[in-house]
């Protein structure tokens, strides 16, 4: 029988519209200082889309000026900060064999955009020789695994809003299962482009601009009336425990659960069914029972049926329910990048014993039944997290981590 080994993570990455390090980051999100605002023009071009969260403040050194579609400028910035947080960047020959596990839903979106007004707008018959590489789903993993020496395993998940927690997941599997020892895992999303917005304006999933722009995305609250798009990456270094130990690694808080399932009904409308049994599969993976659970991070997206079935769900699977907040309220909907943000989110709750409230949740919705954190942080010790990510096309990934 194959030895099992724990998974710990000793490096978290964020680049964000509430923060570009764990620290800041979670002490807005912990404040409820939302990053959602009006947006500017884009490329002198008008949007239906008339807010989200997006990134103004400088990312990093890593990837300035380079030839780069902004998904990967984000994924390198995200990256880098992780493995200098691991200590793995003045120690070049623990990177040698590391692995990238990277989760987007658009990905390359913003090259792809230009190629095509290129095309079809001025009429270019030629585009820049580099548009093929930058646009690739993959591009921003291999440019990470590039960057910094990273010669392991190379993949990318693109699985709509579970991208990212699908690619830690399966990371934590890697390395639990002995296949590999270390791997930077997460994901990057920067898809405030110009068609983007025009496919997802169609969808009519966005909330209007609030009279206070800020609070426009409400989750789990009674006048929640859709979601709002944000950008931004996390990435966090898995290890097995034993490598981290020998190495006198910081360790943040121990992988011990993933669970995933298909909803295999609808696009866009969720099940509650699978969402249970991928809480459930979470549950057991872990070898807990749900009443372990100390805080949930919800997917809580702001959308009124999507709220509702998570409801369902966690009344469902929980007696009491714990503690629920959703960070979407200030940093926005990632898409593939949400489940790698919101499971650093849980994380650092963890190590700060502090529960992040839902911002912006003001008016209490009685029907959803479970324990909203609304108004202000909740100081609480926090053993155990589980994060949710539902997407679209009925792909669910649940992660529970452990301090």
């Amino acid at each position: 029988m194959t030895k099992l080994h724990r998974v710990v993570v000793t490096g978290i990455g964020v680049v964000s519209p509430v923060g570009n390090w764990p620290g800041e980051f979670f002490n807005n999100v912990a404040a409820g200082h939302s990053g959602i605002r009006l947006l500017p023009a884009l490329d002198g071009q008008s949007s239906p889309v008339q807010i989200a969260a997006w990134i103004d403040s400088p990312m990093s050194d890593v990837g300035k000026g380079a030839p780069h579609d902004r998904v990967t400028k984000l994924a390198l910035a995200a990256g880098g900060y992780a493995l200098a947080e691991a200590g793995l960047l003045n120690n070049p020959e623990l990177l040698v064999g590391t692995g990238v596990h990277l989760g987007s839903g658009s990905s390359c979106s913003a090259t792809v955009d230009q190629a095509f007004y290129h095309l079809y707008r001025e009429n270019r018959n030629r585009l820049a020789p580099m548009t093929l590489p930058r646009s690739i789903n993959n591009a921003p993993a291999s440019e990470l695994a590039i960057r910094f020496g990273l010669t392991g395993v190379n993949n990318t998940y693109s699985i709509a809003c579970a991208s990212s927690a699908t690619a830690i997941g399966e990371a934590l599997r890697a390395i639990r299962h002995g296949y590999t020892e270390r791997i930077l895992a997460g994901g990057s999303e920067a898809l405030l482009t110009y068609g983007i917005l025009h496919a997802w304006h169609a969808l009519r999933a966005l909330a209007p601009p609030d009279l206070q722009v800020e609070a426009s995305c409400r989750p789990f609250s009674a006048d929640r009336n859709g979601l709002v798009l944000g950008e931004g990456a996390a990435f966090m270094v898995l290890e097995r425990l034993t490598s981290a130990q020998a190495r006198g690694a910081p360790i943040l808080a121990e992988m011990i659960g993933y669970g995933t399932s298909c909803d295999a009904t609808h696009m866009t409308h969720p099940s509650s069914t699978e969402q249970v049994r991928a809480i459930q599969n979470a549950l057991a993976d872990a070898e807990i029972d749900a009443s372990a659970i100390d805080y949930v991070n919800a997917h809580g997206t702001g959308t009124v049926v999507g709220d509702s079935v998570e409801a369902e769900s966690l009344r469902t699977v929980f007696h009491d329910t714990p503690p629920v907040s959703s960070s979407k309220a200030v940093h926005g909907h990632m898409m593939g990048a949400g489940g790698a943000i919101e499971l650093a989110t849980s994380i650092l709750a963890m190590q700060e014993s502090i529960i992040p409230p839902t911002a912006h949740c003001r008016v209490n919705d009685p029907s959803l039944g479970i324990d909203v954190v609304t108004g202000c942080m909740r100081r609480q010790t926090i053993r155990t997290a589980l994060s949710n990510s539902f997407a679209f096309g009925g792909s669910n990934a649940v992660l529970i981590a452990r301090k």
